[in-house]
């Protein structure tokens, strides 16, 4: 595979290097995305929520809402009223216009 398997972003602190199977979620949040990782740190980037989506789709994340992008790695289960619970407990929604599509791509990576 020939894919970049770090991912690298700079912050007022400094950059930061991680790779993508790290990344349980990312949320939009205005013009901010925050970055929520398996080791239960979270992150806030300036980059729109999009810019990551570009980034991160070749890695298996999925969009499922214009405020949710998930690792499909760290998805645990998907409930009957549109959500997705993630291996850290935490929820991300699916929306309705989006949800067959949403569907389709986690039965084919199954």
């Amino acid at each position: 595979m020939t894919q970049q398997s770090t991912i690298t972003l700079a912050t007022s602190e400094g950059k930061y290097f991680f790779s993508p199977e790290e990344i349980v979620r990312l949320e939009a949040s205005s013009n901010y995305t925050k970055i929520y990782f398996s080791n239960k740190t979270k992150m806030i980037s300036a980059k729109v929520l999009k810019e990551f989506v570009l980034m991160l789709e070749p890695f298996g994340f999925v969009r499922t809402h214009r405020t949710h992008l998930v690792n499909r790695q760290h998805i645990l289960c998907v409930t009957h009223d549109g959500n997705i619970i993630m291996k850290d407990s935490s929820v991300a929604e699916i929306s309705r216009r989006m949800k067959s599509g949403v569907m389709k791509q986690l039965k084919n990576a199954a």
